[in-house]
């Protein structure tokens, strides 16, 4: 088990160490190296910063009451809501920047920095209350009991009970927050409206796609990763960034509360209004096709195929870790924050120096999908390790088991009903990404996410509501699948 747990570890340090070199050994001269530092560069840095302070702080600041308040009662069907704010959180991004188009663009200006944070709002207020929820749910009823018998109001019961969990929760919430706005590149490069509201990572791919000036790219990616880096840091020592999306039902079958149900109305509402406008949209003309369409969709499978296997591999694998230190939680959450762009940047200009891009353009795209995708799916398969092995590792060092024994005897039927769903969250994560495949893709490469981008760059947005929703339908029906098979093998 340790063996296959330094593996994993290998795998990763290898990749950052590979885009580390490439970085370094960067193809093309460039300019000299002060005549980057203009107002250009301490603009895209201030917009970096600011738009992602600006993102982070709205989501806490909605986010923080709507969770006080759906944690105040357990109550019937709240599974269903938890796993809609899950939705939200691993819904395809060009859903949700197609969604606040259709939806806002009559009301103001969606390309612009309030069309990007409103977006990233959409994405993070979700994730927001999904962890403000869990932490007020570890409150121990007997501590409840305790304010209700010592006459507690609501308020009293806020300040002396729920505020000290949620103070604890918002350092670690606004960070990773920040942090995931920071390292932003879809919606910033789809609603940024111009160079205005350029940030690192759309910097980046300008310079390395257009201007084609490696030395430019090679800076921004420093400069963003020593601040990403710095961040992480400051998250702290005891912060996890687990971001496990366990499903969850609830114990009671009370009625939402008066309150509850005014705040559900409400949180619905704005949450599938964005959708069913891209569903008018998107419905609001015959279906106009693409003669390209069919090639993406298999394309973009097959990468997200590739990407989630590749994935789940190294989730399974990295589970069986007994390290729990800060390099270990860097590992498996940080590559979630760090920038994608400065690893997928590095390994691209090595790539450009062997002379050999264009001819493993999906292999990479596989792998640094997969890399994106295993912080969220190892959270729920080393939580099942642990627990099986504090309670079995005594007996199979007592009866001598090998590695490959354990595995199938002890941990197989703890893990095999979560793999499926695993699985296919890793799947609709790398179905829907775009950056990647935009950056190291050549003109003949084509997956459905930059078919979406083509349309709304030639202004067809009736078109990219469209291919939106086929999207939408391929992540829907793989999220069905993968419950129907996780119910068979957990009945099993």
């Amino acid at each position: 088990m340790k063996t296959a747990a330094f593996f994993a570890t290998l795998i990763i340090i290898t990749t950052l160490v590979l885009a580390g070199v490439g970085l370094y050994f960067h193809p093309g001269g460039g300019y000299g190296w002060m005549s980057y530092v203009d107002p250009w560069l301490m603009q895209i840095v201030r917009f970096s910063i600011w738009q992602a302070a600006l993102s982070a702080f709205f989501a806490v600041l909605i986010a923080l009451p709507l969770a006080w308040c759906l944690a105040g009662q357990a109550f019937h069907g709240q599974w269903l809501v938890k796993g809609l704010l899950n939705l939200f959180f691993i819904m395809p991004v060009l859903t949700i920047i197609l969604g606040v188009v259709a939806a806002f663009s009559d009301w103001f200006n969606v390309f612009s920095l309030e069309g990007i944070l409103l977006a990233h709002l959409y994405l993070n207020v979700p994730y927001a209350m999904r962890i403000f929820w869990e932490r007020l749910s570890r409150i121990a009823e007997r501590e409840r009991q305790l304010g209700r018998t010592l006459g507690f109001s609501r308020w009293h019961q806020f300040i002396w009970l729920e505020w000290p969990v949620l103070r604890q929760a918002l350092k670690p919430v606004f960070t990773m927050i920040f942090l995931l706005c920071f390292s932003s590149f879809t919606i910033v490069l789809t609603l940024g409206g111009g160079p205005a509201n350029t940030n690192l990572e759309v910097a980046i791919y300008q310079a390395l796609k257009f201007d084609f000036d490696p030395q430019a790219g090679v800076l921004y990616a420093v400069i963003h990763a020593l601040i990403a880096f710095g961040l992480m840091w400051f998250l702290g020592r005891r912060q996890s960034l687990s971001l496990e999306l366990d499903r969850e039902k609830a114990q009671r079958t009370l009625a939402p509360s008066r309150q509850q149900g005014i705040v559900l109305a409400l949180l619905l509402a704005l949450l599938l209004y964005p959708l069913l406008a891209l569903l008018l949209h998107g419905l609001s003309a015959p279906w106009q096709g693409s003669q390209r369409l069919t090639q993406a969709i298999a394309t973009s499978l097959m990468l997200a195929f590739g990407s989630g296997s590749f994935a789940l591999l190294l989730a399974l694998l990295r589970s069986f870790s007994r390290n729990d230190n800060r390099i270990m939680r860097f590992l498996d959450f940080g590559l979630l924050v760090m920038p994608i762009m400065v690893i997928t940047t590095g390994l691209f200009l090595l790539a450009l120096r062997l002379n050999i891009a264009f001819k493993i353009t999906g292999l990479l795209i596989i792998w640094l999908n997969g890399l994106m995708a295993m912080p969220l799916i190892v959270s729920p398969l080393a939580s099942r390790v642990k627990v099986f092995r504090a309670r079995y590792d005594h007996l199979a060092l007592s009866l001598d088991m090998s590695s490959w024994a354990q595995f199938r005897l002890i941990y197989w039927p703890a893990l095999r009903a979560t793999l499926p769903w695993c699985l296919t969250l890793a799947i609709v994560l790398s179905v829907g990404d775009l950056g990647i495949a935009a950056l190291i893709g050549s003109a003949q490469f084509v997956t459905l996410p930059i078919l979406i981008y083509q349309a709304m760059g030639s202004y067809q947005m009736v078109l990219a509501s469209q291919l939106t929703l086929v999207l939408l339908l391929i992540c829907g029906a793989l999220l069905v699948a993968a419950e129907w098979f996780s119910e068979r093998n957990r009945h099993a």
